[in-house]
């Protein structure tokens, strides 16, 4: 009986011995629990610091998200028609009436820069609009222009130096003898306008227009020598080397630009020679060729 109850006694654990494990795995397990909550704080708090790290950049530099829609963006992400995509889109006809007659205006003049808005070249298209508008042969005319500047009279110097004599001789050695008298006169005058109103630059005359095409055409009226038909005819040519004056095709080449199949609105046709002024001077070029030579059936 005795036995038993040693037995017993052996196989129980008293009340007392469990208490103390019971605490002491309390005690660790309060620490374990701390320790996780004190981790989870730390946790925490970063990861706050983080997403208000991250708030403000973006508060920083609010410009970011606009940048991504901007229509500047849009726009410059957007490729650009290259020439050679804006030449492959003009017109068959277009092409074929620059390709045949297309010449630029002061080609066959002997000039260092003919595309380029010098001096010269402007004094050179001024003539061509003086001599061409007068009621004599288109072929005589020109070659009175070529003459005019083989004597070095697109140089304003060299203008104001000259005779009336000589200028009436250089106008007859062209073939112009209908207005030699009145041309050389006006010729003179024309040294002395550009040289006192422009400083001897028509370019100055473009500046003081401020590029307008109507104010520049009012002050070239000023020359004596161009009227109507005149302004038009340098509207034509020099519309390369002033693009300002661009789109422009004068009122009788338009009749022609119809008669070819090209319409009548100057911003359409701008269009099909791909908004480029050569091209356009070169065209108008070409419809005043057609018209002269009267070839429209060429492109009927």
């Amino acid at each position: 009986m005795a036995r038993s109850k040693v037995k017993a006694s052996q196989g129980l654990r008293s009340p007392s011995s469990e208490k103390p494990m019971t605490r002491k795995r309390a005690q660790l397990e309060a620490e374990h629990d701390s320790k996780d909550d004190a981790d989870d704080k730390r946790q925490s708090s970063s990861t706050k610091r983080q997403k208000s790290q991250t708030s403000k950049s973006v508060q920083e530099d609010p410009a970011d998200e606009d940048k991504a829609i901007a229509p500047s963006s849009i726009k410059e992400r957007t490729s650009k028609p290259t020439a050679s995509a804006k030449q492959d889109s003009v017109p068959a006809k277009v092409k074929s009436l620059i390709s045949k007659y297309g010449k630029l205006p002061l080609a066959d003049l002997e000039l260092p820069n003919p595309s380029e808005s010098t001096a010269e070249n402007v004094l050179a298209l001024v003539y061509n609009a003086m001599l061409t508008s007068a009621r004599i042969s288109h072929e005589l005319a020109l070659k009175s222009v070529k003459c005019l500047v083989e004597a070095g009279y697109q140089d304003i110097a060299t203008l104001s130096k000259s005779t009336w004599e000589e200028r009436t001789e250089v106008l007859t050695k062209g073939g112009y003898t209908r207005y030699r008298e009145k041309t050389a006169t006006g010729l003179g005058d024309l040294a002395d306008f550009v040289k006192e109103k422009y400083d001897s630059d028509l370019n100055n005359l473009l500046k003081a227009a401020d590029s307008s095409p109507s104010k520049i055409r009012t002050r070239l009226k000023e020359i004596k020598g161009i009227g109507n038909v005149g302004l038009d005819i340098f509207c034509d040519t020099a519309q390369q080397i002033w693009p300002c004056l661009t789109p422009f095709i004068d009122p009788r080449s338009m009749k022609t630009a119809q008669q070819c199949g090209l319409g009548d609105d100057v911003d359409k046709i701008w269009e099909a020679v791909g908004e480029d002024p050569e091209r356009m001077c070169r065209l108008a070029a070409a419809l005043t060729t057609v018209r002269l030579e009267k070839k429209e059936k060429e492109f009927f």
